[in-house]
């Protein structure tokens, strides 16, 4: 009995899209996207850790800590406010041009900043920045949305990794820079500089698949919101975006002021502010890079919400010591075990958002989630800046490891709730 060959498969045809077809561009972007996220994030870094310094260089020497605070704060409620509207045009119009308009708008007004001469006028003029703030945000949009799904935890672990290299070298290069020119308001230029490079290259060469939302675009803060918040566990997530951002980049002017208490209270640490401030934020850059190079890939292959209940874990661990700490160089090696432990949760939130947010709706759940990111990192130093002069920045710390607590057990709660998806 003759047993009838096994019919093979048919040729794939033109009319068998294939991921690449869906995505054809996303190799070249995850080329390019995050190279300009490093220098857009290396021209922000030249500035944000030394804030501190410059204002105190302006005339602000009673309660620093409390006038830092409260301009971030501005800063940050303008970004709140500004990035939703910017993720609704994005879900309707196109991804790539609020890239360009993150760079651009940034890149322009840092270079009007040395222009100040007041503290007042400096606080305005950057607060301007605040209103384009976002290139991240957008970056992960445009990346999510032309990113095959399979390939999306290493997509999205590059682009952080690139902003983490690129809040590495920012330091960096600004330590050199004040070294040589004496001013650190000078920094501004080369920070607008270094950002208009970065929108050059996403000018000529990333490119998307446009995935439009139906229906012409409104402004509409409260609807959209209200719509992704009836989705399980975007709520959640947006809370725990809030709490990582409030412990990493809300907390890098906080302990520029901390390395300044510390080292008064130090007398055998050896080094100038700036030193002892750059090594604390490139601690946690470095550290972060190391991680997201080594683990990144367990996005793809665990569980994301697994993995981010480890992660917040370990960044609720890391923040105890600083209860304790003496001196300078035991800050950095917290800001180390931050960097190592913490790293994976962004990327994992990004994810779980693609994955749980309503269809032409994506952009907009990482815009609101990127908002409340925005509004902890100006909450953070506001806050110290009121718990810092009455009670000490202990206190305030104290304050961060009881939102991690409360972070761990949110999730895990999330977690063991069968409801959720």
């Amino acid at each position: 009995m003759n047993t009838p060959l096994p019919t093979p498969p048919a040729p794939q045809t033109r009319s068998d899209p294939t991921p690449h077809q869906h995505f054809p561009y996303w190799r070249m972007n995850l080329r390019i996207l995050p190279l300009a996220n490093l220098l857009t994030s290396m021209g922000f870094a030249m500035s944000f850790p030394f804030l501190p310094i410059m204002i105190r260089d302006l005339g602000i020497h009673d309660h620093l800590e409390t006038w830092v605070g409260n301009m971030m704060m501005v800063f940050y409620i303008i970004s709140f406010l500004c990035g939703p509207i910017w993720g609704g045009i994005a879900d309707h119009f196109g991804r790539k041009i609020m890239v360009l308009r993150a760079m651009l708008g940034m890149g322009i007004f840092m270079s009007l900043i040395p222009l100040a001469t007041t503290p007042l006028y400096f606080a305005f003029l950057f607060c301007l920045v605040g209103f384009f703030n976002g290139s991240s945000m957008s970056a992960q949009s445009l990346m999510v949305a032309n990113t095959p799904p399979k390939k999306l935890g290493i997509a999205l672990s590059s682009l952080q990794t690139a902003v983490l290299v690129g809040q590495t070298l920012g330091p960096v290069v600004a330590t050199i820079a004040v070294s040589v020119v004496f001013q650190p308001q000078w920094l501004f230029w080369l920070s607008g500089a270094v950002m208009l490079l970065a929108s050059v290259l996403v000018i000529r060469l990333v490119k998307e698949v446009k995935q439009l939302a139906p229906g012409p675009w409104k402004p509409d803060w409260i609807g959209s919101l209200s719509t992704l918040l009836k989705v399980p566990r975007i709520g959640a997530l947006f809370f725990l975006g809030f709490m990582n951002a409030a412990l990493g980049s809300g907390n890098i002017t906080i302990l520029s002021v901390y390395v300044l208490q510390l080292l008064a209270i130090d007398p055998l640490a050896k080094g100038s502010p700036a030193f002892w401030i750059g090594a604390v934020a490139m601690g946690l850059a470095v550290s972060s890079v190391i991680s997201l190079t080594l683990c990144g890939r367990l996005i793809d292959r665990i569980k994301p919400e697994r993995v981010l209940l480890y992660s917040i874990a370990g960044a609720g661990l890391s923040q105890i010591p600083l209860l304790f700490l003496h001196t300078p160089l035991q800050l950095v090696i917290c800001r180390v075990a931050f960097g190592l432990s913490a790293s994976l949760m962004l990327p994992c939130i990004i994810r779980l958002l693609k994955s749980y947010a309503p269809h032409g709706m994506d952009a907009r759940a990482i815009s609101y989630a990127t908002a409340f990111q925005f509004i902890a990192i100006g909450l953070a130093p506001f806050s110290a800046g009121i718990i810092g002069p009455a009670l000490g920045l202990r206190w305030y710390f104290a304050l961060t490891v009881a939102m991690s607590l409360l972070a761990f057990l949110f999730w895990l709660y999330c977690l063991a709730n069968k409801k959720t998806p």
